[in-house]
């Protein structure tokens, strides 16, 4: 995955999430908001740890550890 492609999942969530958060608060379902707002945050965690682990994987490669 390029590094493009992991901003524009991690907006992409951010705008669904966001669109999904306005909706559920007008329809007075603030706990289910903070659900998915939370679902969201991880779903970004994740896909940042992924890279995260590549990232070492070539330190860890390049120097020989």
């Amino acid at each position: 995955m390029t590094n493009i492609d992991l901003i524009i999942k991690l907006a992409g969530i951010g705008i669904l999430v966001t669109v999904a958060y306005s909706v559920l608060e007008r329809l007075d379902r603030k706990e289910w908001g903070q659900l998915v707002a939370l679902a969201g945050v991880a779903i970004g965690f994740v896909l940042v740890l992924r890279e995260v682990q590549q990232l070492f994987e070539a330190v860890r490669t390049m120097f020989n550890l």
